[in-house]
Formats: C-alpha cells, sequence, structure tokens
C-alpha cells in the first residue's frame, strides 16, 4: 500500500443505495486537529468535539439543510486505533457524494483504500490478523450460522486460544531458559516432567483452535446451492425435474409441492464446474390452500439457505406475481412456459429486472436453458472469488496450527526423555513463531496487501 498512513481517509461504509440512512467513515491520525477552516459549513462546530455523538446542519444546496449526526471516537479507544468519525446523513446517494467530495477537499484526506480501514486496526494493534480476516467472512457470511462463526473469530474466539497456548508456552520457555543458564549438575536444571503441564495446557489450546477453524471451513465449503422460489403454479417443479431428471409430482392444482425436494443438477462437471443442488418447495403465496399448505410454506422459509435464488415466474400469467425477497441472496428471475402465448405484463418485467438477470425458459422443450447456465455460471464464479481470501486465511491458519502443534508434541517428547533442554527451548521456539505468524506479528507484506485488497472500500 503506497499511500502513507499519516493521512486521514475517508470511503462509503454503507451500500451506495438508497436508504433512510447513509455513514461516511474517516480514520486518520490526528484527524481531530485539522483546519476547522477547510470543513464543509455546519461541520467545524463539531469536529473537535469530545467524544460522543453531535447533531449539526449541512448546507447541500444553496438554502437546502440537510441534517445529520457526527459520531466522534478520538484515537486511540477507536475502531482503527486512530482519531474516527463518522457522519451519519439521510442516504441519498447524490447528496452522500457531494458530501465525500467536500471532505476529499480538506488537506491531508483522501480516499480509503481497499481494507484500508482494517488494515490499520491490525497496523495499530487493535485487531490481530486472525481477527482481521474475520471481518472479511463477516462481510461474505451468506448466512446467520456463518455470520456467527466469523463474528466469534472477530470477538477473539480462536485469538483466545492462541493467547493460553502462548501463555503456557511461554511460562514453559522461561523455566527452560533457567535452566540452561546454570551449569549442568546445578540446582536449577529441570527434571523430565516439570513443564509438563505447560505443554499439555499449550497442546490442548492449538487442539481446541483446530477443532473450531475445521469446523469452519466444513460449514464453508460444500456444494453450490439454488432454491427456486416461486408462487404456486409458477412452473419450479417442472423446471427443478428436467434440470435433475428427479421424478416429481406436477399438477395443477395449487398446493401440490409440501417438502423440500433436492437434487443436483445434471450438468457436465468437467465442463460447468462445481457440484450444483438444486431445491424446489413449496409455492409461495399470501393465501395458502390449506393449512398443511401453510405449515409447508413456513418451513421452506426457514429452511432457506442458498447461494443463488431462482425466482420462478409464470410467463403466460398475466397476474403474475413476484414472491418476497430472500435477503443477502443473489437472483436471477427465470421466467418459464416460454413456449406458451407471452402474457406478463410490462410492469412485472420491470419489477423481475430489478432483482436480478432475468431469462426466459421452456421446461417442455428446454429452451432458454444454456442461458439459465451462463447466467448460474456467473454467480458461481462471483461467489468463488469471494470465498478465495476465506480459504487462503483457512489454509494459513490450518497450517500455523498444526505447525504449532507438531512442535509442543516434539517438545513434549524430549522433555520426557531428559537431558535435551536445548532442543526443547529449540522447538518451544517453533511452536511461538508459528502462532506469532497466525496473529500477524511476522506476515510478510504482500500477504497483507492480498488479504485487504479484498475487502470492500468502507471496512
Amino acid at each position: 500500500m503506497q499511500d502513507s498512513r499519516r493521512d486521514a481517509i475517508v470511503a462509503l461504509a454503507t451500500p451506495p443505495l438508497a436508504a433512510e440512512r447513509a455513514v461516511l467513515r474517516l480514520s486518520g491520525p490526528g484527524l481531530l486537529s485539522l483546519d476547522s477552516r477547510a470543513l464543509p459549513g455546519g461541520l467545524a462546530a463539531v469536529w473537535a468535539a469530545e467524544r460522543g455523538v453531535h447533531e449539526f446542519q449541512w448546507e447541500w444546496l444553496p438554502g437546502l439543510n440537510l441534517p445529520g449526526e457526527a459520531w466522534v471516537f478520538p484515537g486511540p479507544r477507536s475502531a482503527t486505533g486512530e482519531d474516527v468519525i463518522e457522519l451519519h446523513v439521510p442516504g441519498s446517494l447524490p447528496a452522500v457524494r457531494a458530501l465525500e467530495s467536500e471532505l476529499l477537499r480538506i488537506p491531508g484526506v483522501r480516499a480509503a483504500q481497499a481494507g484500508e480501514f482494517t488494515r490499520r486496526a491490525f497496523l495499530n494493534g487493535v485487531l490481530d490478523l486472525t481477527q482481521a480476516e474475520a471481518v472479511l467472512r463477516l462481510v461474505q457470511s451468506r448466512d446467520a450460522a456463518e455470520a456467527r462463526a466469523a463474528a466469534a473469530v472477530l470477538a477473539g474466539a480462536l485469538g483466545s486460544e492462541l493467547q493460553q497456548a502462548r501463555a503456557a508456552l511461554a511460562e514453559a520457555m522461561v523455566q527452560i531458559e533457567a535452566g540452561l543458564d546454570f551449569e549442568e549438575g546445578d540446582s536449577q536444571d529441570l527434571q523430565p516432567g516439570e513443564i509438563e503441564h505447560h505443554l499439555e495446557q499449550a497442546a490442548a489450546a492449538l487442539r481446541r483452535g483446530q477443532s473450531g477453524e475445521q469446523e469452519r471451513t466444513m460449514r464453508e465449503s460444500g456444494v453450490f446451492r439454488i432454491g427456486l422460489v416461486g408462487t404456486p403454479n409458477a412452473g419450479k417443479t417442472a423446471l427443478y425435474s428436467r434440470l435433475t431428471g428427479a421424478a416429481a409430482l406436477i399438477a395443477d392444482e395449487r398446493g401440490t409441492t409440501r417438502d423440500r425436494l433436492e437434487a443436483v443438477w445434471q450438468r457436465d462437471a468437467a465442463e460447468h464446474g462445481p457440484r450444483v443442488l438444486l431445491a424446489d418447495g413449496p409455492g409461495r403465496s399470501q393465501e395458502p390452500s390449506d393449512a398443511r399448505d401453510a405449515a409447508a410454506q413456513l418451513r421452506a422459509r426457514q429452511a432457506d439457505r442458498f447461494d443463488l435464488i431462482w425466482y420462478v415466474v409464470d410467463s403466460s400469467d398475466p397476474q403474475a406475481e413476484l414472491t418476497e425477497l430472500v435477503p443477502a441472496t443473489p437472483a436471477v428471475v427465470v421466467l418459464t412456459k416460454r413456449d406458451l402465448q407471452r402474457e406478463i405484463p410490462e410492469s412485472m418485467l420491470r419489477q423481475a429486472e430489478a432483482r436480478g438477470p432475468v431469462v426466459w425458459v421452456s421446461s417442455f422443450d428446454g429452451s432458454g436453458i444454456d442461458e439459465l447456465e451462463k447466467e448460474t455460471q456467473a454467480a458461481e464464479q462471483a461467489l468463488s472469488a469471494d470465498r478465495a481470501a476465506g480459504a487462503r486465511a483457512s489454509q494459513r491458519y490450518q497450517a500455523a496450527l498444526l505447525t504449532g502443534l507438531e512442535a509442543v508434541e516434539a517438545a513434549a517428547a524430549l522433555d520426557a526423555l531428559g537431558g535435551h533442554q536445548d532442543l526443547v527451548a529449540e522447538e518451544l521456539r517453533r511452536a511461538l513463531a508459528a502462532i506469532a505468524e497466525l496473529v500477524g506479528e511476522f506476515t510478510p507484506e504482500d500477504l497483507l496487501d492480498q488479504l485487504f485488497s479484498s475487502f470492500c472500500v468502507g471496512k
């Protein structure tokens, strides 16, 4: 990262979409000491205020003042270890970009680079490297389970295990070094087994770290899962059956599908990439056909955990509707029954296009399936890119934890033999070095560049 850490940085910390509130985040050493004469009108009064939330009015256009709040966090007690200010303003994107432009005109303030806020938190000792990587995992989490796992690491779950291992190893090292400082036969000589307890503590902590990381890795791996979501009789089950080859009951009667159906999409894995699992469930509507249908719809919503949603809509239905949005999940809108007369209204098409790419298909003659595969592949590739940084972090965790555990076990074996204190000390140093690398104390600069470039700009 070429830009100086002495600069103050600014970036939009919320999605660039219309919303009730947007947040512009600034961070920098000496940020609160900037010349207030260069600040946008209305901000000077709160810029150097004490820690807390302060209201302000910002003149966006002549005669048009927008209300806002400045959340002030003087360093080093802040998210980055530097002075931090968060400007909470109405979420009008033109207004937010205009305010950001004014802030960038302040001498000493520049636009943040990808991941730079989290990188500064790491470099200033607010987060260790495992926690910094957990920020990325949290942002990329696909469901509540993944988010909880990432949040646990961010809160220091893995770091706690590493601290326990390091403390035990340090205590063992103190005793070893004390013994090495005296002549053989002196009263300070260690006897076999004297540091056994400390080594057992360190090994147990490292094994707990390994187990937790393996669970997180398993949770984040697996097949690419696609959920078919639509109103009753939209053509979900017919499409599901054509693509998977699985037998399924298809009928004109509403509420035919009661349970979640899952099967592998029969694609050429060598040509199309990883295995894809399709999941078809009950048609969703505001008026279930009966109590069993209502229960089936509720169960389907509770079980939702998909990498991609296909919103299935009957293109031959003039009353066609989109179902409720499944939050935080990429989507493709699939308009079925392409072989029939197109009756879907233009207003419905505009709503569909706002959700994602629109593909017209026919489960009867197979037309449009190739295009659906292309759109699905694009979503797969995007997800694979997002997961790449998490996979690299997981590999690094596993390698460092394994190295540390092997070193501790080797030290324990040598200690049991007796008379090998210098070799025991060397193994303890190797274990401590593995932990230090894991938390980022001896991490190459190019690894840091690779990690933080995967973040969005406002993190």
